[in-house]
């Protein structure tokens, strides 16, 4: 038996100047194996939120990353670097040699700390999306675009 909890969204705006959003943030706990006396539960949190934009935008880019930089230093400062890797690893499309977008942070199996210092973690990264994400498609939500970029943004969609 097991117990999960967890929120998991992709958000692809229309505009093609606007970037897609993908986050997840999950907690897992599993019981104790049966027949085995004394055996701990196991428990874990996971998540990220990672930029895939068609059209790359470098302040917005940097606006995003430092975003989700200052929530992790405010729980620990060796998180970002450590996660924003973990991100750039684990969204490298290795077949094709590219990767998914422009990064984020990623983490999974923490369960190095207190329960509550890393639902607290999880919860402010969870809240860092909207602040980290929606300033960037007000801004370029009403970009003009051609047939063209919506073309490639498709394009690049089927690639996710």
């Amino acid at each position: 038996p097991f117990f999960a909890a967890g929120i998991s969204s992709v958000m692809h705006p229309h505009n093609p100047m606007a970037p897609t959003v993908h986050f997840n943030y999950r907690y897992f706990e599993t019981d104790a194996p049966k027949g085995a006396a004394g055996a701990p539960r196991a428990w874990w949190f996971g998540g990220g939120t990672d930029l895939t934009p068609s059209y790359i935008f470098d302040e917005d880019v940097s606006y995003f990353h430092q975003t989700l930089k200052d929530v992790c230093d405010k729980h620990d400062e060796a998180f970002y670097p450590k996660f924003k890797q973990w991100a750039d690893d684990y969204f490298m499309i290795k077949h094709r040699g590219e990767r998914r977008g422009v990064g984020g942070v990623f983490f999974d199996d923490m369960n190095d700390r207190s329960k509550d210092e890393l639902l607290a973690f999880a919860t402010d990264m969870a809240g860092a999306v909207v602040p980290a994400y929606v300033p960037l498609v007000a801004k370029h939500k009403d970009d003009k675009f051609t047939a063209e970029e919506r073309a490639w943004q498709q394009m690049r969609r089927g690639r996710y």
